[in-house]
């Protein structure tokens, strides 16, 4: 079996995808069945105050997907709004990047990978082969913004573990 960069991304960022939507929904049933309003409650929860709160995370997770896919495939970026304030407009957010995804050219991502690609980090910009660009900074954001999410709705009192991080990882 070859390994493809597509091959490592893609599935990447979908099994994390995963990850986010499945502990989103045990958010929202630890509310349900604690009388908490999940929409008012947990998507401005932060870890500490001068953090960004959930939907940034999320958000910032999902821009990422966009951002390396189509970084990857050579083609224009779209502009998503990053106005979420509900787990319903998080959901839809988290499904129009999976979709991206399921969208993505694997091929033309194969043929790029040893391309030039440019980097913006701050107020500087990089140059990457678009691998080491996907490998090195787009795979470690997304996952420090996945991982994000996953504390805050820890520290908020969801009970959630390893397992329900890991699950869409191994397909289980």
């Amino acid at each position: 079996m070859t390994l493809t960069l597509s091959s490592v991304v893609l599935p990447t960022f979908s099994r994390g995808l995963d990850t986010l939507t499945h502990i989103l929904k045990a958010a929202q049933e630890h509310a349900a069945t604690n009388g908490i309003d999940a929409d008012a409650t947990y998507p401005n929860a932060r870890l500490v105050e001068d953090m960004r709160p959930l939907t940034f995370q999320v958000q910032n997770s999902t821009r990422t997907v966009l951002r390396v896919v189509h970084r990857l495939q050579g083609t224009a970026e779209d502009t998503w709004e990053d106005n979420e304030t509900t787990f319903a407009d998080l959901y839809a957010r988290i499904e129009k990047a999976q979709e991206l995804i399921k969208k993505a050219d694997a091929k033309a991502i194969d043929e790029r990978a040893e391309t030039e690609v440019e980097v913006p980090f701050g107020p500087q910009t990089f140059k990457f082969t678009a691998k080491d660009s996907a490998l090195n900074q787009g795979i470690p954001n997304f996952f420090f913004h996945l991982q994000t999410a996953y504390a805050i709705l820890r520290a908020q009192g969801v009970p959630i573990g390893k397992r329900d991080y890991i699950s869409s990882f191994l397909g289980i």
